[in-house]
């Protein structure tokens, strides 16, 4: 599988901005994994790589496209342990399947199974009727990462070009 063809090098975001802590003065009380954080966290995650999706060229409207997933993940969230989420959506603002990744080296709360943080984030939107390439690249990506040196290639990523070449393993 090329991977190249659905994750150009501009939808990726080696550090993501959105952090465990928001920027400026914190209200007194402020629990950093209380609900109301996690909920920032959650949206400014889903924002930026709605972000790096319209990076592609093949993104209709880039804000229905954050709403579509953002409201994917409010459904069931796609954290699936590990360190790894997969946020992904099947949705019209897309003309064909589509790949982002962010990665945050902090690791941020996203609710996954098992309780850790997450670190690399790899988002998908699709078209509504292309479910045979979302499966088949979701089936390939879930694989790679259950190895843990491919897993640590990702984190010690330090260019784009790097994130392409840990996928081509896949193939």
């Amino acid at each position: 599988m090329t991977f190249r063809r659905f994750l150009p090098p501009e939808a990726i975001r080696l550090e993501l901005r959105t952090g465990l802590l928001p920027e400026g003065e914190l209200p007194e009380g402020f629990d950093p994994m209380g609900r109301q954080n996690l909920s920032r966290i959650r949206e400014g995650v889903i924002g930026e790589l709605s972000e790096l999706l319209a990076a592609t060229g093949e993104v209709a409207n880039s804000s229905r496209l954050f709403r579509d997933l953002f409201n994917r993940e409010k459904k069931a969230v796609t954290a699936v342990g590990q360190g790894v989420a997969f946020p992904h959506v099947r949705t019209l603002q897309v003309k064909t399947f589509i790949m982002a990744f962010g990665r945050s080296l902090e690791g941020l709360p996203f609710e996954a199974p098992d309780d850790e943080p997450v670190k690399l984030f790899f988002a998908m939107a699709a078209p509504p009727y292309d479910d045979r390439t979302y499966l088949r690249v979701y089936k390939s990506l879930a694989q790679l990462l259950l190895v843990p040196q491919h897993y640590q290639l990702f984190l010690d990523a330090r260019e784009p070009s790097e994130i392409l070449r840990a996928l081509e393993i896949v193939a």
